[in-house]
């Protein structure tokens, strides 16, 4: 067994690891244990969920997807050296599935530490903390673009947005950090005017930061001091609709595509029929927009997003003011159609339950100055049917949003908030 000195040694050798606080450091080693493995073993496989990463001791563990064709990756085939770190995934927010597994080629002694357990002491530890785990997550978020060729990671990191109604400044979001990973449907729920629809505008590109900064797989898309960056690789749906009234729903569905040149007008036609019969709109393409229902409208808005074929899909409360039914109907039309196309979701809501029965993850805002409060795992299988609605961890997710969001109302109306944002 290694001592504690021993542990903070081995950590110090990691190039990610040695310019850590010494407290974080110490508080990582007690929760670290040993694991010895058999050579042949797998440490973890592909698809595994990501509970541990892992600090090589001593031996040697290879990554089999890359030895089989080591020119497409960037991605070492082996770790070798003690100190070294793999098993990144289970670092970052969320529920993340291993992208390669690791496999014993001799008899091997790593340290074992747990995701979940390090995210949090590292957030405990400042500034420092916060932006070693920044650093691991888009070491990640390389990896798993360049062996699962999976792309619409967004990055908030260190977000401010300052307002300035009526000559005074308010200060509706201030040093926000969220992940959304590649295919995650993530909501963001909290009180009215706590800067949910801020950030998806500074995603999306519609408006600036005064603070921190937003990326897209790495590119930074909106930062202080220069133009945000809209671009096709995000899409907004709305809450009001924004499908064009004079034109037929098939003319929605394929102008973007068509106008940017990046389908034909066959092609992007197929496309919309397919996902048109997915959810039940297989007769509407003729009609204009204003002979159909509202919930089919937002049907349809989907499906034009999913067309165009963006990295990430932006929703802002797109289903406010639908009835109970019509709801219902529409959140298993979204949900068939995010099975099918794994895009990347960001979802803002007010509605607990709603969001809770879609998302992966659900984060809750503070009241303004937004900040996250608190994530809520939402480990629920997919496809999501409605029976999950009466299941008691459902109720239980459910109850623990409420409690969050509630206290959030409660400062902001004793504050007297505006919502702003």
């Amino acid at each position: 067994m290694l001592s504690q000195q021993d542990l903070v040694a081995l950590f110090r050798s990691n190039s990610f690891l040695r310019d850590a606080p010494a407290e974080l450091l110490a508080q990582i080693a007690l929760a670290a244990r040993e694991e010895t493995f058999a050579r042949g073993v797998f440490i973890y496989a592909k698809n595994d969920a990501a509970d541990n990463f892992y600090v090589l001791i001593e031996g040697r563990v290879g990554h089999p997807e890359v030895q089989a064709a080591e020119e497409q990756y960037s991605v070492a085939r082996e770790v070798v050296v003690p100190g070294q770190l793999f098993g990144f995934a289970a670092l970052v927010q969320g529920l993340p599935k291993r992208v390669i597994s690791a496999r014993c080629e001799v008899r091997t002694l790593v340290l074992a530490v747990n995701g979940r357990t390090f995210q949090a002491l590292a957030r405990n530890a400042g500034r420092a903390g916060h932006e070693l785990l920044q650093a691991l997550t888009r070491t990640f978020a390389a990896h798993e673009r360049g062996v699962a060729a999976r792309s619409g990671w967004v990055s908030i990191r260190n977000a401010g947005k300052i307002y300035d109604p009526l000559g005074r400044s308010v200060i509706a979001v201030d040093d926000c950090s969220i992940e959304v990973r590649p295919g995650e449907f993530c909501a963001i729920v909290g009180p009215s005017g706590c800067g949910k629809s801020t950030l998806l505008n500074g995603i999306a590109g519609f408006d600036s930061l005064t603070a921190g900064g937003i990326a897209l797989d790495g590119e930074w898309i909106n930062r202080p001091g220069e133009r945000p960056k809209p671009g096709p690789d995000r899409i907004v749906v709305f809450q009001n609709g924004a499908l064009f009234p004079w034109a037929t729903i098939r003319e929605n569905l394929i102008r973007g595509p068509v106008v940017q040149k990046r389908m034909s007008e066959a092609k992007a036609l197929e496309r919309a029929r397919e996902l048109l019969a997915r959810v039940g709109l297989a007769d509407v393409e003729e009609l204009y927009p204003g002979a159909i229902s509202s919930g089919m409208c937002r049907r349809v808005e989907i499906i034009r997003a999913l067309v165009n074929d963006p990295k990430v899909i932006l929703l802002d409360e797109p289903f406010r003011g639908l009835d109970a039914l019509t709801k219902t109907v529409t959140h298993n039309a979204l949900l068939e159609l995010y099975d099918l196309s794994a895009k990347t979701v960001l979802f803002i809501t007010h509605d607990l339950e709603e969001a809770i029965y879609l998302a992966d993850r659900v984060l809750v805002m503070t009241t303004r100055p937004g900040r996250i409060k608190q994530t809520i795992e939402v480990d629920l299988p997919r496809p999501r049917t409605l029976d999950l609605l009466t299941a008691p961890e459902f109720l239980r997710l459910k109850e623990e949003a409420i409690e969050a969001v509630h206290e959030e109302a409660v400062k902001a109306f004793a504050a007297g908030e505006r919502e702003f944002a």
